[in-house]
């Protein structure tokens, strides 16, 4: 024996509003943990990482000694000797703070790329949840729509309805059979965004896990600000400014001249005599050779901290207009779930029920679907979009998503 209509459009309502058991697929962490093994972009990063430990190892390296042997007609005269430069003014220092510096600037520019791919993996996935999920509203749709075609079918071979209701209810079920296409192709682009964010082609047919969260509690604002200065952009520009001005201080210390010191020992064949010589030399006027090199590593200090001043303005304007989004979203999603998909659902059930009855013609019936898809689907919309603003504001704060085990340092 078939359901009555109402029972059908009142059991898929409550559905809707009850969370959804659990299933068994790839999980958001485990999506972001296939990313850190399959992203060139993470992947790269101890290889990066240990090409920066090489540059600190060499730029601690003091200049070696040299040997100079010189000779004079034949062996007439012979000159064995040993020369050294001694580096002056902290040149040494200055070359290992700076590739420090460079080395802390990869770092936070492997942070900043996992927090972008991280980003990306989110995004990607709720995609895919809210359309999964617009696409099971779709199909509950379609199966709606074909039992009231049903009915309407019942109802004109008793005679209780005209053959025009009919072809309208046909003609409304070969559009919900379209929407069904539609709805499985946005599935399909979702699925191809989350296999290219993951870097794994195997994503596109593995089922998800879980839905679209449907918490619409949001932070306090100024709790977010606070959290700003945590941002790994601003940290990735803390330390440009770090190298900025390790640069800054190596172009200091080559204003000092450097001394060469040289021993030799002297023989001479013809003389039968052998001799010591000591000297040492330095460059004349060294402090005049790299004053344009002095001048732009001040100029790059000087823009570098601008920048970093500029960008934490820009985030707090960002994370403010964010913010907005997510409140926004999170205020609509409420209002949806509270007030219009119950009543939605409650009048279709209502007119429908009633329909069979005679106490409402076919467009009452079609209007009061039509408005409950698109209360459903605005609702999912809705849930999509507090998702996506939950994201971004993640992001704007830093923070990642990406397992702990990606640190390279």
């Amino acid at each position: 024996m078939r359901l009555s209509t109402f029972s059908i459009a009142g059991g898929i309502c409550a559905l809707m509003l009850l969370p959804a058991a659990s299933t068994q697929g790839l999980s958001l962490d485990e999506a972001l943990a296939r990313a850190t093994q399959s992203r060139f972009e993470i992947t790269v990063v101890p290889h990066e990482i240990q090409a920066g430990e090489g540059r600190i190892l060499q730029a601690a390296v003091k200049p070696g000694a040299e040997l100079d042997l010189e000779t004079r007609n034949v062996l007439e005269e012979t000159s064995l000797g040993i020369s050294r430069t001694h580096e002056r003014g902290g040149k040494r220092e200055a070359r290992v703070a700076s590739a420090r510096a460079e080395l802390d600037l990869l770092d936070a520019q492997a942070d900043l790329r996992r927090l972008e791919i991280g980003h990306q993996v989110r995004k990607a996935y709720a995609a895919v949840l809210a359309a999964e999920q617009s696409f099971v509203l779709t199909e509950e749709s379609l199966a709606l729509t074909r039992s009231f075609a049903e009915t309407v079918t019942e109802k004109v071979r008793a005679g209780a309805a005209s053959p025009i209701e009919e072809t309208r209810a046909a003609v409304r079920l070969h559009s919900a059979a379209a929407e069904i296409e539609r709805a499985r192709r946005e599935v399909a682009l979702a699925r191809a965004e989350l296999a290219l964010a993951v870097g794994d082609p195997g994503v596109r047919s593995e089922p998800l896990e879980g839905r679209l969260p449907e918490d619409t509690t949001v932070p306090d604002f100024a709790a977010l600000t606070a959290q700003i200065a945590g941002s790994s952009d601003l940290r990735l520009l803390e330390r440009e400014v770090l190298v900025r001005r390790g640069a800054l201080a190596e172009e200091q210390a080559q204003s000092t001249p450097d001394i060469t010191w040289r021993a030799a020992t002297n023989y001479s064949r013809l003389d039968r005599e052998a001799w010591i010589t000591v000297g040492a030399s330095f460059p004349l006027f060294a402090s005049r050779r790299n004053r344009g090199a002095l001048a732009a590593a001040a100029a790059d200090v000087q823009r570098a901290e601008r920048e970093h001043a500029a960008a934490g303005r820009r985030l707090t304007a960002e994370l403010e207009r964010a913010a907005v989004g997510l409140q926004t979203s999170a205020r609509e999603a409420a209002i949806l779930r509270s007030n219009v998909l119950t009543g939605a659902g409650q009048a279709f059930a209502t007119v429908q029920e009633g329909y069979r009855l005679g106490k409402f013609p076919y467009l009452d019936v079609l209007d009061a679907s039509e408005v409950l898809l698109a209360a459903r689907l605005q609702y999912t919309g809705a849930l999509a979009s507090l998702a996506q603003a939950r994201i971004d504001v993640d992001r704007l704060l830093g923070k990642t998503g990406m397992p702990s085990t990606t640190s390279v340092r």
